[in-house]
């Protein structure tokens, strides 16, 4: 469903020929393959014996919906994908997959949707036809647009009643001016409100982006690389179309800081939400790099920042940051939620305290190896089945929908020094260069629980 990533996890771009690259982290063979019609398929055979899992990403997300007034359908879609076609209808659906013991869910982000399901080997080939209905036949009629959209507003409603999801949505439109990440992936209110309205719109955005150019299939387990292909091929392979083109605009660092204070009618603890905007992750290879270093030195939990803030001097039970892989400049979000009576200029300073000292070139080299070592290994050791192998590719590759990214950032990782952390935190994460958001507890105001 939603996502409100926050994972260090970034994105990449070409690789610098001038440097050796060290072995790939990634342990197993890709078998890749692009069909005549555009869609790519990458198959990796593991020890995962008996089962499998499938990750469709399709290259559509939040950044896409450029339209005034018609926000959220990226995310709209992720829940219509499962409600059936004509051949196959949602009851039927579900029924079938229960029977092969395949479970399924999805996700949306800015810049990409993945819908995955897992379960034995054997019913692999069924569920490969089942995934080519419905992406090219899927039910778009004007009842369950009406069902569905209903839908998507009591989610909004539901993540409006949490103070960090609200939070998060009015940093997001106070550090950007014009560029869609300026709304979060579910949308905003008034156009949700119109969607029942706008099937048209609906199917004319589900042909312009569910495209087979626009799909990538991520085969993971105890599968036949050939055999998949075969399958992949016939349900596939007859689809026709091609990605409509979407044309956004980096939007460059703030020159001076900005701030909005959010009152909430419910008793909760204070939080900040501050931001910077950061380079694309999938052009920009080595800002890939350096942002998972960023998160990984100031705001991991082994942080020295992340220590003194929560357990030293305990200004507030949780500092973490949440960058996520971009096609475009993005936000680089930080979340702390503060103890009660700490202060919430405090807690920016200290966080503003630590970046201005690597800008300087104050770096902790032992620090700096290890997260940059965990960032690396992090990764092999969170490999551990069929779903988590094809979600990690699926995560890596979904913004530039490219699944060697996953070695290429990972390499360039291992490359970086201390004098590049410095000189990314000097260029990116200066005090004019932030947003920031305040929520506090503020009694007669709305927001929270009613």
């Amino acid at each position: 469903m939603r996502a409100l990533v926050l994972a260090l996890l970034v994105a990449a771009g070409p690789v610098s020929a001038a440097t050796p690259s060290p072995p790939s982290v990634f342990p197993w063979e890709r078998h890749s393959t692009t069909l005549d019609n555009g869609l790519r398929v990458v198959v990796v055979k593991t020890a995962a014996k008996g089962s499998f899992a499938l990750y469709g990403v399709v290259g559509v997300g939040s950044r896409d919906e450029v339209e005034a007034g018609h926000s959220g359908f990226a995310h709209f879609f992720e829940h219509m994908m499962f409600k059936g076609t004509k051949s196959t209808p949602a009851p039927a659906r579900t029924a079938l997959l229960g029977r092969l013991g395949v479970d399924e869910s999805g996700y949306t982000t800015d810049d990409f949707t993945t819908y995955h399901l897992a379960g034995p080997s054997d019913a692999l080939p069924q569920i490969i036809a089942l995934e080519g209905d419905r992406y090219q036949h899927l039910s778009i009629e004007e009842a369950l647009v009406k069902v569905e959209s209903r839908a998507v507003l009591g989610e909004y409603n539901k993540d409006a009643a949490k103070p960090d999801e609200k939070a998060f949505e009015v940093l997001s439109d106070l550090a950007f001016d014009k560029h869609t990440y300026k709304h979060t992936t579910i949308g905003l209110l008034a156009d949700i409100e119109r969607m029942p309205n706008e099937t048209a719109y609906a199917r004319s955005f589900f042909q312009r982006f569910y495209t087979p150019d626009n799909l990538l299939l991520v085969v993971v387990g105890d599968v036949d690389p050939s055999s998949v292909v075969q399958q992949v091929t016939r349900a596939f392979g007859g689809w026709k179309g091609k990605r409509a083109a979407t044309t956004t605009k980096d939007e460059p660092a703030l020159t001076k800081e900005r701030r909005k204070a959010v009152p909430w009618g419910s008793p909760t603890l204070e939080r900040l939400h501050v931001g910077w905007r950061v380079p694309s992750t999938v052009r920009d290879l080595k800002a890939a790099a350096l942002t998972g270093l960023v998160a990984g030195y100031f705001f991991s939990g082994a942080a020295a920042l992340n220590k003194r803030v929560v357990l030293d001097e305990q200004l507030a039970e949780e500092l973490r940051a949440g960058y996520a892989l971009h096609k475009d400049a993005a936000l680089f979000p930080v979340v702390a939620r503060l103890r009660e009576g700490a202060s919430v200029d405090v807690v920016l300073e200290r966080i503003q305290s630590a970046l201005d000292r690597v800008a300087a070139g104050d770096v902790d080299q032992r620090a700096f190896d290890a997260v940059k070592s965990n960032l690396r290994y992090g990764v092999l050791m969170n490999l551990t089945d069929a779903d988590s192998v094809a979600g990690t590719l699926a995560w890596y590759s979904g913004p530039s929908m490219d699944v060697s990214t996953i070695d290429r950032v990972l390499d360039e990782t291992a490359r970086t020094t201390p004098a590049d952390l410095s000189a990314f935190v000097k260029a990116h994460f200066g005090r004019e260069q932030r947003a920031v958001v305040t929520l506090k507890h503020t009694p007669g105001t709305s927001g929270g629980a009613k």
